[in-house]
């Protein structure tokens, strides 16, 4: 609930957090044999999967706030790292298949303006098209949009085929999109337009009914208290937070307003890669992910 939107922020804000406290790249580290070596990621498309499966956690898993589920999930993701690690390296797993390296990585040249001049590798509209269909599902899912569907035998169903329906409509869209600015000579363009409104969608989704604000409030209650034994080590034990500390308005104001950051940062990109006659791609991808994201916020 704090973990992965707060890193996603602090990304954008700040800068390279990420790469400091990487736990799978220094466990992978410690297991690695030779000289390490240095890997520019030329194509990133095998990090597809990870974004799905990490997507479908967030956006249709119904319970991805348990602990079990969370401990599960970090445990798994962490063996098959490792794993691949071994298998075909540190520096080339890391670089093209590790998603959250790379969504943090992308992010962190949102604050350093690097944006205007970064060559996506190849694939990157892919991942972004899996990552920000994926997290576009998630709001709808909480929407009224969604609705009855949540409910009944076939609700894990039906949230997975709709995650795997937006993620890939989402995907092909950015893809055709990047393929027709290259067309125009201005390759890379719609990737770089569409890393902050991906942040921002993300974000959004975090924020979603108070989750976000919520999880925070509570992190002090898990801390006092890590074995649900019923401890209260710190003394913050009590009744439970509110479950939307902003109120309904103003959760739904703060969405769109970081929304609106996403796309003026994402046009702002597309104008310093593109020029006035070219711009249409890049601009497309910003929009149509923002569009469904306020759609989203208005249904909820």
């Amino acid at each position: 609930g704090t973990a992965w939107p707060l890193l996603l922020l602090a990304s954008a804000a700040v800068g390279s957090v990420w790469r400091w406290i990487d736990p799978w790249d220094g466990a992978a580290r410690l297991l690695e044999r030779g000289e390490p070596g240095t890997e520019t990621a030329t194509d990133v498309r095998w990090a597809v999967i990870p974004a799905l499966a990490w997507v479908w956690y967030v956006a249709a898993y119904p319970n991805s706030l348990s602990p079990r589920a969370v401990g599960t999930a970090l445990a798994l993701y962490t063996i098959v790292t490792v794993m691949g690690c071994l298998a075909v390296g540190r520096t080339v797993w890391m670089s093209r298949v590790e998603v959250f390296g790379l969504l943090f990585g992308w992010a962190t040249r949102l604050p350093l303006g690097r944006l205007g001049v970064w060559r996506p590798p190849r694939g990157t509209e892919l991942v972004l098209g899996v990552l920000g269909g994926g997290f576009l599902f998630g709001s709808i899912r909480g929407s009224e949009l969604w609705g009855a569907l949540n409910v009944g035998p076939l609700a894990g169903l039906l949230a997975t085929i709709g995650l795997v329906a937006t993620c890939t409509l989402a995907a092909a869209t950015l893809t055709a999109l990047a393929r027709r600015a290259s067309r125009r000579g201005v390759p890379g363009s719609v990737a770089a337009a569409a890393v902050p409104m991906v942040v921002a969608v993300g974000l959004n989704l975090a924020m979603a009914r108070g989750r976000l604000l919520v999880s925070i409030q509570l992190l002090p209650r898990l801390a006092g208290d890590p074995f649900g034994r019923g401890w209260d080590l710190f003394g913050t034990g009590g009744g439970l937070p509110p479950s939307s500390p902003l109120g309904p308005e103003a959760l739904a104001a703060t969405q769109v307003a970081i929304l609106m950051v996403g796309g003026i940062v994402g046009a702002i990109v597309a104008g310093m890669r593109t020029s006035r006659a070219v711009r249409g791609p890049a601009l497309a991808g910003v929009t149509l992910l923002g569009a469904g994201a306020v759609l989203a916020i208005s249904a909820t």
